[in-house]
């Protein structure tokens, strides 16, 4: 390879992986709206930090099992990895996953070094690389599941969600153009069948290149989440909280500064993108997040999984906090004893939660709910 083609490479990587690598920002907290569990209490979720680098956290159900933490394939090649599974071991949530590595186009190039669709070969910054034709985010979905998550099940539905494609490229084609690079991202989802079990894959691709058209081609798995069911009973709420877990991620800024003085090429351009692509991952998690609670497919006697969440997102182009309480009327409350987070409907000033994570709202003076008999504690606004 031709040292210029080397060094483009390597420009290519560094604004990818630093910008691919982190999927969000300690913003404001997220909004969106309440949801019950199987006996029929809200479901309480917590903030649960990276073990590894504290390099980001989420939200996740109380009680839950949960494992993971920042995989490092390189000093620039990152992911941010968790696994969630329910007490009773019927949903199982994945977010990301520590084998997927950066892909490049086969060109010409490639060929005549004697290189093959399916090698994996050493990057230019020193990680691995794996040689693959790009695929969209509903390819790279329907390819996830049969190869990694359910082998032997069936693909039902799949398709491209381009309302989210279509503002992710918003923010990112014009500060790729800075860089001289070209970008184009694709956000996909599959619905599938495993055994007895139904589940769910969301997938972006991002495909980087030249903007003469020449040169390499580079392509990421941006963000990746899926989530499979035993029990098709609660194929919804399982749902739920995979789009809570995305909408809740944010990365720790401290650790990002780390990060960034590691690579030693950050621009402000390649930090602007980083942000950008963040909080539109963020908003359209969270709008599926509460498009799943309206539609009510956070209770789990409902066995079908969501078919158009794209038609709650249309014409939705305002900040997360203002679509929420505007147009959702949802907020984030949380209990300050216990770190339990709650959404709930914000028609009321003041909510409550009983022993049983029962909550309610409370008489607009701020007292206890009538007859409470201090089983109620009051909960604080916002997301602890």
């Amino acid at each position: 390879m031709l040292e210029a083609d080397m060094r483009f490479l390597l420009l290519l990587a560094n604004v990818a992986l630093l910008v691919l690598g982190s999927s969000g920002s300690l913003a404001a907290p997220p909004q969106a709206k309440s949801a019950s569990n199987s006996q029929g209490n809200s479901v309480a979720f917590k903030t649960w930090r990276d073990p590894r680098e504290d390099a980001f956290r989420l939200g996740v159900p109380v009680g839950w099992k949960i494992s993971g933490g920042l995989a490092r394939a390189a000093s620039v090649d990152v992911r941010p990895v968790v696994r969630a599974e329910s007490p009773d071991g019927t949903i199982k949530v994945f977010f990301d996953d520590p084998e997927i590595r950066p892909r490049q186009v086969p060109d010409a190039l490639i060929r005549q070094a004697g290189l093959r669709e399916g090698q994996q070969m050493k990057a230019a910054w020193g990680g691995p690389i794996l040689l693959a034709r790009y695929q969209t985010g509903e390819q790279f979905a329907q390819q996830y599941v049969k190869q990694k998550l359910c082998p032997n099940g069936q693909v039902t539905q799949s398709g491209p969600i381009v309302d989210a494609t279509r503002d992710m490229n918003s923010k990112l084609q014009p500060l790729a153009q800075q860089q001289g690079a070209t970008a184009q991202a694709n956000v996909g989802e599959a619905y599938f069948n495993c055994g007895r079990g139904v589940g769910y894959t969301i997938a972006n691709t991002i495909l980087l290149g030249a903007a003469q058209g020449m040169g390499a081609q580079l392509w990421f798995v941006h963000q990746l989440g899926s989530v499979i069911v035993s029990d098709p009973a609660q194929a919804r709420f399982g749902a739920y909280v995979l789009h809570t877990m995305m909408e809740t991620f944010k990365v720790n800024p401290q650790w990002e500064a780390r990060q960034a003085k590691t690579t030693q090429q950050v621009t402000a351009s390649v930090t602007q993108m980083q942000r950008a692509m963040a909080q539109s991952i963020a908003q359209h998690a969270q709008q599926q997040a509460s498009a799943a609670s309206a539609g009510g497919y956070n209770h789990p006697n409902d066995t079908r999984l969501p078919t158009d969440l794209r038609a709650k997102w249309a014409h939705e182009d305002v900040s997360r906090q203002k679509f929420s309480d505007a147009t959702m009327g949802q907020k984030w409350v949380h209990n300050s004893s216990t770190g339990e987070n709650y959404r709930v409907d914000n028609s009321a000033q003041y909510q409550w939660v009983d022993h049983s994570r029962n909550v309610v709202n409370g008489p607009s003076d701020g007292s206890p709910p009538p007859g409470s008999h201090g089983e109620y504690t009051r909960l604080d606004p916002g997301w602890q």
